[in-house]
């Protein structure tokens, strides 16, 4: 039974959302609600053919891509039947749930590489394509909650393919009680486009990083316990795991998780194979820093207050778990000022050993001058001393600072808005 603040929530949903009852949906809604994402693109891209000027249009076409990149990733994983234990694990982009195959494919360390470069791709497509909206007043009103990913292809809509399971993962979204959220819109607009557009490059920093290195000899010790059908090296491994599959359903904790670990750790030494996807991370990171910035001063000129996404310091939202405060503003533009002079090498990262305060770890070197990369010899400080140096440090007080401002919870106020 409802509870009182859930049927208030729920009536003030109605109210806000009624409107829209009478408004023409925009055209790009019914595939992303069924899941029909290659014929939604074909016939937005038709339809933007005969009206170059409609960035409603264009808006839904640049979102459905976007969408289209997350599809695209599921079905991967589906299709390699990822195990649903690793959803919580800290790898990115193993996050995603799926629901289980029963008849999954076997997986190879070169079938994981073409799934990120196809969303590479994706993602270039989607940002080449908000890029174009010039209309500042665009709005694309969508039931959010309601976006559908068709992810075992069966073509019936099933609550556990919708985007609210990711955003649920993701985000902990607890503000708009799950019975509501089918009556929620939310009216996306300009600042959003900017948005988005951000963590199309956030994304495709981190794509374009963990191909840049070979990881196979990683991939070799400690893959099976993501995918069930792994192409084995070590023939022993194998033996092990369908000795264990027989046993019990938990992967996680046999008795051979320790030498896993020990072998993970020591085979944590990638050797650089593509420098150029290093200097593109780079790149990304450049720009998704750009666009925060275009993004906040979109923000500062809305004074509407029209079922927001990303609210400004006058605007409210029920989907948002942080409400933006001048105090906010203020510092998240000094963390961009600051975020930006690190990139750019003009400051060091505090480096983790010794005890002179002026030498530090050269962010811009790191990702302009890239080489292999032992992360265990790179953690302990020695496999860090090629791009360490002297020079003006960030330091840690003035990151208390900025936590402090956001409430100890500067991270997921940095993930929320970009």
């Amino acid at each position: 039974m409802f509870s009182k603040i859930t049927l208030m929530t729920c009536g003030l949903l109605l109210l806000t959302n009624g409107l829209v009852r009478g408004q023409q949906k925009p055209l790009v809604e019914k595939y992303l609600l069924s899941g029909k994402f290659s014929q939604g693109e074909q016939d937005l891209k038709a339809h933007l053919e005969e009206n170059p000027k409609d960035d409603q249009a264009r808006f839904g076409l640049g979102t459905l891509q976007f969408m289209q990149s997350l599809d695209h990733l599921s079905k991967s994983w589906y299709r390699y039947g990822i195990n649903s234990n690793t959803r919580n694990a800290v790898l990115p982009f193993f996050r995603f749930p799926v629901p289980n195959n029963p008849n999954p494919e076997q997986i190879e360390y070169e079938s994981v590489r073409q799934v990120f470069k196809k969303m590479i791709k994706d993602l270039e497509k989607a940002d080449q394509t908000l890029a174009k909206i010039e209309s500042k007043d665009v709005k694309l009103p969508l039931h959010l909650f309601e976006i559908h990913f068709d992810i075992n292809g069966d073509g019936k809509k099933n609550k556990a393919e919708d985007l609210n399971v990711f955003l649920d993962e993701l985000f902990d979204l607890k503000k708009i009680p799950p019975r509501c959220r089918p009556i929620t819109v939310i009216a996306f607009d300009y600042a959003d486009v900017i948005w988005l557009r951000g963590y199309t490059h956030v994304l495709r920093s981190m794509l374009e990083f963990a191909l840049a290195y070979d990881a196979e000899s990683l991939w070799d010790v400690s893959a099976y316990r993501i995918f069930p059908k792994v192409k084995f090296k070590h023939e022993f491994m194998k033996e092990e795991f369908e000795k264990l599959k027989e046993k019990q359903n938990n992967l996680l904790f046999d008795q051979n998780t320790l030498l896993d670990i020990l072998a993970s750790f020591h085979n944590s030494n990638f050797k650089l194979q593509e420098p150029d996807r290093v200097k593109r991370s780079h790149r990304h990171l450049k720009k998704s820093v750009e666009l925060s910035r275009e993004m906040w001063m979109a923000l500062a000129e809305e004074t509407d207050n029209d079922r927001e996404w990303i609210p400004n310091s006058r605007q409210t939202t029920l989907v948002s778990p942080f409400r933006p405060t001048n105090r906010t503003i203020a510092a998240w533009e000094e963390i961009l000022d600051e975020s930006e002079a690190i990139l750019d090498g003009r400051k060091l990262l505090p480096f983790w050993r010794g005890e002179a305060k002026d030498r530090g770890f050269n962010v811009k070197r790191f990702l302009t001058e890239p080489k292999d990369l032992d992360l265990i010899l790179f953690i302990h400080g020695s496999g860090a001393l090629s791009h360490v140096e002297r020079g003006e440090v960030t330091s840690f007080e003035k990151w208390r600072q900025f936590q402090e401002a956001f409430g100890g919870d500067l991270f997921g106020f940095a993930i929320w808005f970009n």
